[in-house]
């Protein structure tokens, strides 16, 4: 794969993919589209804590972007739902990079991460010097 190929990977999964756990119910979802899941039915397909998916799916859906949910007697089913097809291309290229380089995809996620944390302390920082006008 290209640099320019990775570093729109990289930037795809910056923006809409911010866990493992993320990673794993987007990429569930696509391989079972037109089904739609419970947290706790896609926790136990993938083997994962109830809670942490249900983190997930909820941090997806709230992107707007790949995942959609709708409430059915009060419970939150969730499905793969991407708002256009580069969206769906992306995914696919997602999937196909995961399943063929699973350790770089890792490590852009790592390295995302980093990145997060590195750019939320440089705010904090940069918050705590800021001087309001009027203030003495």
């Amino acid at each position: 794969m290209s640099d320019d190929a990775n570093d729109s990977l990289r930037l795809f999964l910056l923006e809409q993919v911010s866990s493992y756990e993320e990673l794993e119910a987007l990429l569930f979802l696509a391989q079972h589209e037109g089904r739609e899941l419970t947290d706790a039915e896609l926790a136990a397909a993938l083997r994962a804590p109830v809670d942490a998916i249900e983190e997930a799916l909820r941090g997806l859906a709230g992107r707007r972007e790949l995942v959609e949910v709708t409430q059915r007697a009060g419970i939150a089913l969730y499905r793969y739902g991407p708002r256009d097809e580069a969206g769906r291309a992306r995914v696919e290229e997602l999937r196909q990079a995961y399943a063929e380089r699973r350790l770089s995809v890792v490590r852009m996620m790592s390295s995302n991460a980093v990145e997060r944390v590195r750019g939320a302390a440089m705010q904090r920082l940069a918050d705590a010097f800021r001087i309001e006008r009027g203030k003495k």
